[in-house]
């Protein structure tokens, strides 16, 4: 799964149930460990911003799990 800038534009245009859901299951799924962005990502208003404003080497951290991560079967 490649996570880059348009990829996060487009979680950030998600309504709030919508966003939590996707983390959710990139995190159950793939293993997203979002504590680079040193966010509960329960609260989506903080983890929306945090995105928001995350730079180019978090966004990498972040594509790199996604890319090595695991996914169920």
């Amino acid at each position: 799964m490649q996570f880059d800038r348009t990829a996060l534009e487009r979680l950030l245009m998600l309504n709030d149930k919508q966003l939590k859901i996707v983390v959710k299951k990139l995190a159950e799924d793939y293993g997203l460990d979002l504590t680079a962005l040193n966010v509960d990502a329960t609260n989506i208003k903080k983890l929306r911003e945090a995105l928001r404003h995350a730079d180019d080497e978090t966004l990498q951290g972040l594509g790199e799990q996604l890319k090595n991560g695991r996914l169920k079967p």
